[in-house]
């Protein structure tokens, strides 16, 4: 996916799910937008 694909956009967690997904990232050596985009990825799969 090349700059011109990505949209940009504002998106509020609570506290509680970013660290979740901060720590889910961490050791999945990702970075916190990426491994959201992953889980996104991932769940419209099924």
């Amino acid at each position: 996916m090349d700059k011109q694909d990505e949209k940009v956009f504002t998106l509020r967690l609570s506290r509680i799910l970013f660290e979740k997904i901060k720590k889910e990232a961490e050791s999945n050596k990702r970075s916190i937008t990426k491994h959201i985009e992953f889980i996104l990825e991932k769940s419209l799969e099924k």
